[in-house]
């Protein structure tokens, strides 16, 4: 159930909050020059496509109440961004560099639709919310910020686990950081992506274009046993820009062709690649061979009989 925005609640979150400091080369907030007739809640409308969110354009500028706006003043404008994933980067990894702390993996993941436990394909494109610092003016309920924030009290857990917190209330002077995933700037304000960036992001289409039409080859080719076909095949798939799904079954693939030629080496090689992008994936122990098995074990896989 929605709990009104009221005044007090309003108050709440301008009081002493200010937006969380970002990396330098990943700034959280667009420039805005105001134009004749530029009112806060217009610009709310035109970046965020929603006049409600005014409050965080106030809260950006020091604003504790709403008022006109000086034509040619310069107002910052709270954003969330909009990165493309490289080699190598995992959710935790950008989480300490955008978001403060690496332990903030999960919540990224989780603003993004990942699953538990997987990684990052390279080339995927990640929104990283931007975050307010709220500091509190006396004792305050996590509950009473999450609807100051959010609209709602739902998100004080999310609150209370985001600032690893024991408690449901921070007292006065403590800060906690609210991560504001839910309000997103408009795409055709945000800078476009670099060069590097496009290529990575049509690297990755490409790849998981690839892999879906030669995985049913592969497939075919196992069961036929032509382990050279498979190895021509899937050798030629970037598994780091697949989704964690598509790169398993590729590296499972790949490594039981290589086990069938008595290539060891390779395919715990690519085993340990397979377990990189999904960490707890088993193997059943009725659908794969004891030489499969026991290289996968070796790679630091899991087979399970249930």
């Amino acid at each position: 159930m929605k709990t009104p925005r009221t005044a007090a609640a309003v108050a709440l979150a301008l009081f002493l909050a200010v937006v969380a400091p970002a990396r330098a080369d990943a700034p959280e907030s667009i420039e805005h020059k105001v134009r004749k007739g530029d009112t806060l809640e217009l610009l709310a409308a035109e970046y965020y496509g929603d006049r409600n969110h005014q409050i965080f354009i106030m809260v950006a500028n020091g604003l504790q109440h709403p008022r006109a706006l000086v034509p040619g003043e310069k107002l910052r404008v709270p954003a969330s961004r909009e990165i493309i994933a490289d080699v190598g980067d995992s959710f935790d990894s950008i989480a300490g560099a955008y978001l403060g702390d690496a332990r903030r993996g999960r919540f990224l993941a989780a603003f993004n639709g990942g699953g538990a436990g997987d990684s990052l394909a390279a080339g995927t494109l990640l929104s990283i919310p931007f975050q307010i610092t709220h500091t509190a003016a006396g004792t305050e309920r996590l509950a009473d910020i999450s609807a100051a924030y959010f609209g709602d009290t739902k998100n004080a857990k999310l609150l209370r686990d985001y600032n690893f917190l024991l408690g449901d209330t921070i007292a006065a002077g403590e800060s906690i950081v609210v991560p504001i995933h839910h309000v997103r700037v408009r795409s055709s304000k945000l800078p476009p992506a670099d060069k590097a960036a496009k290529e990575r992001s049509e690297k990755r289409r490409q790849t998981q274009e690839d892999a879906l039409e030669v995985l049913p080859e592969a497939r075919a080719a196992w069961r036929q046993s032509d382990y050279g076909a498979i190895k021509r095949e899937l050798t030629r798939v970037d598994p780091d820009f697949l989704d964690a799904s598509t790169a398993v079954e590729v590296g499972v693939l790949l490594g039981g062709a290589y086990v069938a030629t008595g290539d060891a080496d390779s395919a715990i090689a690519s085993f340990r690649r397979a377990l990189e992008r999904r960490p707890g994936h088993a193997l059943d122990a009725y659908t794969y061979s004891p030489k499969i098995r026991d290289l996968w074990k070796r790679a630091g896989g899991t087979v399970t009989t249930e």
